[in-house]
């Protein structure tokens, strides 16, 4: 009879503490690091340069791991604009930065690494569907630069980049080459 109540008591301490775990906050276990305007979505801080190919091959990986998902995330290449590398620099706080850096509704999931491992045992998965990130397929929004938002100046024949924020056309000053 003892034996009996002590398997129930066990099983009812089991299911409200399964119970709280689903209840709780996906994301609690991340760092909070928001990066400008990332506060709602999945924001994916890339490089296209292939010089270093470990880190290229990390980066396409790390996307492929993303729209595996359907999730519509924000990519920003540090390689092609420099304010996203100095965002990238102030989120990590001093570190070395390491590309790919994954950020899911203000919150650091961290390189690819720990992407891989999420998705392995299903916990991304979980995380993108608990925090209603918007899903779907990725959108090319501009057919001019295919939505990649930065293409060479027209004005000054390549030597900056042009970056469209919405409907706002910004000029990108490029490193060491003369501006607009």
């Amino acid at each position: 009879m003892f034996i009996v109540r002590d398997r129930l008591e066990r099983q009812k301490e089991e299911k409200e503490l399964t119970f709280e775990r689903l209840r709780r906050d996906p994301l609690s276990a991340f760092p909070e690091k928001c990066p400008p305007g990332g506060s709602g979505k999945v924001v994916l801080y890339t490089t296209s340069l292939g010089g270093v190919r470990k880190t290229f091959e990390d980066c396409n990986r790390a996307r492929d791991v993303l729209e595996g998902h359907r999730v519509v995330f924000d990519e920003r290449d540090v390689s092609l604009h420099e304010e996203f590398l100095r965002e990238v620099k102030e989120l990590v706080d001093g570190e070395v930065v390491v590309l790919p850096r994954v950020f899911v509704k203000g919150r650091c999931l961290g390189g690819l690494e720990v992407l891989v491992e999420l998705n392995e045992t299903g916990q991304l998965g979980r995380i993108l569907n608990a925090t209603c990130v918007e899903m779907g397929i990725r959108r090319q929004t501009c057919g001019g630069c295919g939505g990649a938002r930065l293409f060479p100046c027209f004005d000054c024949a390549g030597s900056c980049k042009i970056v469209w924020r919405g409907d706002e056309r910004v000029v990108a000053k490029g490193r060491g080459r003369k501006t607009c």
